[in-house]
């Protein structure tokens, strides 16, 4: 039996000219051939004989020849396809999000950075709630109910779902979440614990499931800052493991840094199976009890016996792997998916047909685009800051970043989240239109909003020959309500008012002479909203003609978090909450108590490292405030929202778009646009959800 496999060529071909090459399809099992042939053989004749002239019945025994038919061997039952050693009917195969893995045998993810979305934040980990952002809903995980707050909230009150188990059998109790809070309390470096140092004055176990925790002041999103996961949050700690590190109510900080936690204990329905000692997969397991766990006790049982993350490499290998059906979830860009789709009739992306506008999902609840380092001259000017923003084209670069599928969010809150549009932009808007300008110099105000934008974005579309809406409320709808305006005149006017000159070469130079230049950051793989948007960035100041360079890191080097960058593709700023139109969690890791003013020292906050003393007071003041009274928080968030526009630490651009495909072939049932029914991503944590969802195949 053969089968041709998608080669790099093909995929070449198919990326190029749109077309795809005709797969083979396998050969049918022979029929087996039959065989006949005369033979002589003894056989019994039963007959009537005369015998003293009576008639008699008699058996002999004559010689005779027969045709027989020769009996085929019996055809063996095909042998199930096994992948990497595991069944493949049974296993669930998905990109290891952050390609290959920097520390594979260290499972310490209270110790510092460790890549989380092997497996630990998707399949290990119950957080106490998940943010299910597809729904705007907020999940009781691990806890059973949502925390009780104090009239001051100042306590804090959670309820823990009882009879869950660790994966070694176990009881996950409150002894468990009190030893974590207390526990990230000494240490310094620890996961979340600038913030827990910071805010909690106390806390207790009251029974196997109730803790409370003391606040030093009111703060009615402590959960939401260090409890509710939506890409990662402080998750729960077995004491039995860890306390053998605590001795007279400190830490032997050194030996816990050192401890690889492996193998590691899951509080989810998956646990580690296997893992490559070079970092580019990790296995898991489906635990035998995982009815013991939150995701079986609510939703039920997860189909795949195996989950297995993979570093599959570039674009053209992972193609190639999903037409092998190798891979049944996978990152790619735009043009790899529409290939894909038609190369292999199983595949499909968010879309059923990559048509436009072929949007993946929208309802995500961060803005990609570049960060400034704002310690670092020139970019802690923001004169210069608003040079750089002007030079970008925005229809160009969501062409470059996304293909053109991206809504454009150059706000620092999701544009077309519906709860956004009254509070937030439809004042904003306003503003932006008629009142906010940048001072060019002499006297010169220049109106930086491009309302036009999306419309020409949706006409470039029409350029290359797809079928668009042009239904301006619709444009608005999915393609946001403006960018920020191309003008290379404006921004050559702001960089010579921050005392930049222009040579006979037409280089720019720094106000003492000499010449500028400065590297674009990424420390994520293509694809990436985070490595698009860097790119996308790179190409539109090259062509401006700044000396620029592009640059790309390995995440375990943490130069962002360092600060050893000048302009970094990462999150603008906090995802916003998709549930009401609360701004703290979006501004929080501005505030001024994380900054990390040495440059090479880790940063707690936002990798920009700009802050303001307004900022601050604007933040006391949410802090303090029920989530859901609007009417307090409305005006200080539009505060908060034209502060950060004005200053421009970072270039918002575009919805975090992360474009996938996914395979039907072994396993159906997967979110889409017409079922949206979780979050459709392999990397959130919603994904052990997702994973009760599906359906084999048969194959």
């Amino acid at each position: 039996m053969s089968k041709r496999k998608l080669t790099r060529r093909d995929f070449v071909r198919l990326t190029a000219m749109g077309s795809a090459g005709v797969l083979a399809a396998a050969c049918t099992t022979p029929t087996p051939q039959v065989v006949k042939e005369v033979v002589t053989q003894q056989v019994e004749v039963t007959r009537v004989v005369q015998v003293a002239g009576t008639p008699k019945v008699e058996t002999v025994i004559q010689q005779k020849e027969v045709v027989v038919t020769a009996t085929p061997a019996p055809t063996a039952k095909p042998a199930a396809v096994q992948t990497m050693g595991f069944p493949r009917s049974e296993t669930v195969f998905a990109q290891q999000l952050t390609a290959k893995n920097a520390t594979p045998k260290n499972f310490n993810e209270w110790a510092g950075w460790r890549q989380r979305d092997r497996g630990m934040q998707q399949l290990m980990n119950e957080s106490l709630w998940v943010d299910d952002f597809e729904k705007g809903e907020i999940i009781n995980a691990l806890a059973s109910a949502p925390p009780q707050y104090s009239p001051d909230f100042k306590t804090m009150t959670i309820k823990l779902r009882p009879g869950v188990l660790w994966s070694d059998g176990k009881e996950l109790t409150a002894e468990d979440l009190a030893f974590t809070v207390e526990f990230v309390r000494l240490v310094p470096t620890a996961l979340n614990s600038a913030s827990v140092t910071r805010q909690v004055e106390s806390v207790k176990a009251l029974d196997k499931t109730t803790v409370q925790i003391q606040l030093k002041q009111g703060n009615p999103r402590f959960h939401f800052e260090n409890f509710c996961d939506l890409w990662g949050s402080l998750w729960v700690m077995p004491k039995h493991v860890f306390e053998k590190f605590v001795k007279d109510g400190k830490v032997d900080i050194e030996a816990f840094n050192a401890f690889e936690y492996n193998p590691p204990l899951s509080s989810g329905p998956y646990k580690l199976h296997s893992f490559d000692p070079a970092g580019l997969w990790t296995a898991w397991e489906k635990r035998a009890d995982w009815a013991k766990t939150p995701t079986g006790m609510i939703f039920g049982e997860p189909k795949p016996k195996y989950v297995v993350f993979v570093d599959y490499g570039d674009f053209t290998s992972r193609v190639i792997a999903m037409t092998r059906h190798d891979v049944d979830m996978i990152d790619l860009d735009l043009p790899a998916i529409r290939a894909v789709m038609k190369a292999d009739p199983s595949a499909r992306g968010y879309f059923e047909k990559q048509d436009f506008p072929w949007i993946q999902s929208n309802r995500h609840p961060g803005v990609g685009g570049v960060v400034f380092n704002t310690l670092k001259p020139p970019f802690n000017n923001p004169d210069v800051r608003w040079a750089l923003t002007l030079a970008i084209d925005p229809v160009s670069y969501n062409v470059s970043a996304y293909d053109g599928a991206a809504a454009m969010n150059p706000l620092p809150i999701v544009v077309n989240a519906p709860q956004m549009k009254k509070p937030y932009i439809e004042p904003l808007v306003a503003w932006l239109e008629k009142e906010f300008t940048l001072d060019l110099g002499g006297g010169e105000k220049f109106i930086p909003w491009d309302p036009t934008a999306p419309a020409r974005l949706v006409a470039e579309a029409k350029k290359r020959g797809f079928k668009v809406n042009e239904d301006p409320a619709w444009i608005k709808e999915n393609f946001g309500y403006g960018s920020w305006k191309y003008s290379p005149d404006a921004a050559a006017k702001l960089l010579k008012k921050a005392g930049f000159t222009q040579g006979a070469d037409k280089k720019w130079k720094l106000p003492d002479g000499t010449p500028f230049q400065f590297a674009v950051f990424t420390q994520d793989t293509p694809g990436r909203w985070s490595y698009q948007n860097a790119q996308a960035a790179y190409n539109e100041w090259k062509k401006f003609g700044f000396d620029v360079r592009f640059e790309v890191g390995d995440p375990g080097q943490l130069r962002i978090a360092m600060g050893n960058f000048d302009v970094g593709g990462t999150q603008t700023h906090g995802s916003n909450y998709l549930e009401n139109a609360d701004l703290f969690r979006t501004f929080t890791a501005f505030d001024s108590a994380y900054l990390e003013k040495e440059l090479g020292k880790r940063q707690f906050g936002h990798p920009s490292r700009w802050t303001d003393p307004r900022v601050d007071e604007i933040l006391k003041k949410i802090q303090s405030s029920d989530p859901n009274d609007s009417a307090t928080l409305q005006p200080i968030g539009l505060e908060l929202i034209q502060l950060h526009i004005k200053n421009q630490p970072a270039i918002s651009a575009t919805t975090s778009l992360d474009p996938y495909a996914v395979s039907n072939y072994y396993w159906t049932g997967w979110p889409s646009a017409e079922n949206h029914f979780t979050v459709p991503y392999h990397h959130y944590p919603n994904f052990k959800y997702l994973l009760t969802f599906l359906k084999p195949s048969g194959k």
